[in-house]
């Protein structure tokens, strides 16, 4: 159907307008009427392929102009599909029974509006053999003025539009650029004075604008020797005097079809070529999107940078000015750290930081500044507005302490002596690309910035200090409390700094008070391999770990300092419930009771190894021989960490921890992951455990909730 003659009958300028454009951009002639009889009138002077008609139209109802259009015979084949936005339940079946041959609501949907369309006009064919959905325009070359009469009035009965020409000339001048549409047939009698037919179909041929245009030859002459000359002159078929008309018309339906078919893959053709075309482009600006992805990833979240190249936000690397919530986090230790272990060792410290930080950025979207290996500078409110911007950044502050304070006591256990301090402040900055065209960074310049790294340099370890304004601005989500004055470097005049301990209700550190039945429904027991807890009116279950067993037992001994090494011991035992444990007289062990971890012999053999792998590395690396480096780096690794641990600072023997000292360290550890993986499902009661157990050489369980919970155990 592209490219035929539809008719719209639409009285509402914006449906006419809106049917008018979809038809449009997929190749359809377009034909308009506001009104029933003014339709009828249009489709008997053009008789379009099809009628898209509304059924509620001024002057002449849609059913009403079906009628007449039925009445005509000139019009009576043309296919006419109803158009309506009432949803009335007996409106199909009327659109049915006044004889529309298709029926389709409101809002269109372009494919299944075509579909019935092409279904109509299949249909309207099936009714009508000699009818066709498009007017094919037929040209009839001839001298003989009645041999055109008689094809002429065979034609335009059949329902085709055909236009004539009595001499080759004439026939050159309609196919090659005459007044109306160039045709698409052409029969042509061979016999003509000047141009013969065979001549003018060359000259058809012979233009690649026409070369594929379907030419039938009529002659009366004798068949064989006419179809030899006409197959070499270019010809699609051949008729014989007198013209049988269904022999007639079934050749002109068939080439028409082909000829249809042909244009079909021109226009496809085309359309590749202009995708083709535009292919290039689309790649090039598909490309320059990913890098631009790229390069805000390095700052931003992945939901920000979205919506940044989605035009939802401003780009934050072209210069502009902001108010923003600058938070600077700092790794106390790292330095003397660096000096002291080996360089593998602190990049893998370094990267564990900053996988956790990094982790809980994005979860909190923020913006990073940049990373440093002791510092991470973060901004809220830019380039995406954040109304809750300090409130985000200090609670963002409080999840990396908290997670910290896990990772920090595996490094403890390692030897590693880190701290982390934070520092918020609030104001406004100019904030953009700085660097030149190799390498850039996102930056913010203001002293906002340089307010949060001189109060996270003043803060004392795993302590978060705020400005003034962030205080202020976020104490109604977080819990905070005066720190006094602080004289930064870099500020004439003292600054008043607060200090954030933790979160307000719901997600506030110390677990609210529960009524009487949640507190006696409080469990945490053991069935099996898996535990049962529940807290605040909340269940879940957990594999069975060590740390879950720990809690359990000083949930059972509430207000009494366990003994780290008494709990490994209950561990071992591993008791169902064990009596009340008499603390009085237990304390824990010293340290160092078992000597050094190294002797000196030890150690020069330790270093005597390394030095040995480190000459049998450069060797594998020099031969290039991957297999054999591997290996010998993982050794390397190995003895690195055994001497490292053996080691402290100045070259000093590090004495091996007593029963008690290893007791405190696991218990620490297997209670600060239990707590993790509480956190995960139940947060209320990891935030209440988090503000009553106590870890070290003696662990408790102490709730600050001034009505005590009660727990089944």
């Amino acid at each position: 159907m592209t490219g035929e003659l539809i008719l719209v009958v639409e009285d509402d300028v914006k449906s006419r307008r809106l049917v008018h454009d979809l038809l449009a951009h997929h190749g359809y002639r377009i034909a308009e009427a506001a009104a029933g009889d003014a339709g009828v009138r249009m489709a008997k002077e053009l008789l379009p392929a099809l009628v898209v008609m509304d059924i509620r139209l001024p002057v002449l109802d849609g059913i009403s102009a079906l009628r007449a259009l039925r009445a005509d015979p000139a019009t009576r084949a043309i296919p006419v599909l109803a158009v309506s936005a009432s949803a009335m339940p007996g409106d199909r079946e009327q659109v049915r029974a006044a004889g529309f041959d298709a029926y389709q609501e409101k809002p269109i949907e372009l494919p299944a509006f075509l579909a019935r369309g092409a279904r109509a006009a299949r249909a309207r064919r099936a009714i009508r053999p000699g009818a066709r959905m498009s007017q094919a325009r037929i040209l009839v070359v001839d001298d003989t003025p009645r041999n055109v009469k008689l094809l002429a009035e065979l034609l335009t009965g059949s329902g085709y539009d055909v236009v004539t020409a009595a001499s080759g000339a004439e026939a050159l001048a309609q196919v090659h650029g005459g007044t109306g549409a160039p045709p698409d047939l052409v029969l042509l009698d061979v016999l003509m004075p000047g141009m013969s037919g065979y001549d003018v179909c060359r000259a058809i041929r012979a233009n690649p604008a026409t070369a594929t245009l379907p030419v039938v030859l009529v002659t009366a002459l004798d068949a064989t020797q006419e179809r030899v000359a006409g197959i070499e002159a270019g010809a699609d078929d051949f008729l014989s005097k007198p013209i049988s008309q269904p022999e007639l018309l079934a050749r002109v339906r068939s080439l028409l079809h082909v000829k249809e078919l042909h244009d079909t893959v021109r226009r496809q053709a085309t359309q590749l070529a202009e995708w083709n075309r535009t292919l290039e482009d689309r790649v090039a600006r598909q490309i320059d999107a990913l890098e631009r992805f790229g390069r805000l990833k390095r700052f931003l979240p992945p939901q920000i940078a979205e919506r940044v190249l989605a035009g939802d936000a401003v780009d934050p690397l072209h210069s502009h000015r902001c108010d923003i919530v600058a938070l600077f986090l700092e790794l106390r230790g790292l330095t003397l750290f660096a000096e002291t272990r080996a360089p593998d060792e602190l990049m893998a410290v370094l990267r564990e930081y900053h996988a956790e930080v990094g982790r809980l950025v994005t979860a909190f979207e923020g913006a990073v500044e940049r990373f440093t290996g002791e510092g991470v500078m973060i901004f809220f409110n830019d380039p995406v507005p954040q109304p809750d911007a300090a409130v985000r950044a200090v609670r963002l502050a409080l999840a990396i302490r908290d997670c910290c304070r896990v990772v920090f006591a595996r490094w403890e256990e390692r030897g590693f002596e880190l701290s982390l301090g934070a520092g918020v402040a609030s104001g406004a900055a100019t904030l953009g690309a700085i660097g030149f065209e190799a390498r850039s960074d996102y930056a913010a310049i203001g002293t906002v910035s340089r307010l949060a790294v001189r109060l996270a340099e003043a803060a004392q370890a795993n302590e978060i200090l705020l400005s003034q304004s962030v205080a202020t601005s976020a104490g109604t989500g977080v819990l905070v409390e005066p720190a006094g004055e602080h004289a930064l470097r870099g500020f004439l005049r003292p600054v008043a700094a607060h200090r954030a301990t933790g979160e307000r209700a719901p997600a506030r550190a110390t677990s609210p008070a529960l009524p009487a039945a949640d507190r006696a429904r409080n469990a945490f027991r053991r069935n099996g391999e898996y535990w049962t807890l529940r807290f605040a009116g909340q269940d879940v279950r957990l594999r069975d770990s060590k740390g879950l067993f720990y809690l359990a037992q000083l949930l059972r001994h509430r207000e009494q300092d366990v003994p780290a090494l008494t709990l490994v011991s209950l561990l071992r035992a591993d008791g169902a419930a064990p009596p009340l444990l008499d603390t009085s007289d237990l304390v824990a062990g010293g340290l160092g009771d078992a000597g050094v971890a190294l002797d000196p012999a030890a150690k020069s053999a330790y270093r005597s190894r390394l030095s040995g792998l480190r000459t049998e590395l450069a060797e594998a690396d020099s031969f290039n021989d991957a297999e054999r480096a591997s290996r010998i780096r993982r050794e390397i690794e190995f003895l690195s960490r055994q001497l490292a641990a053996a080691v402290g600072l100045g070259g000093r023997d590090r004495p091996v921890a007593a029963a008690a000292e290893r007791a405190r360290v696991n218990v620490t550890r297997a209670i600060s992951d239990a707590v993790k993986r509480i956190r995960e499902h139940a947060p209320a009661l990891a935030r209440h455990l988090d503000a009553s157990i106590r870890t070290g050489a003696l662990c408790s369980y102490r709730s600050p909730d001034p009505e005590q919970p009660d727990w089944e155990l």
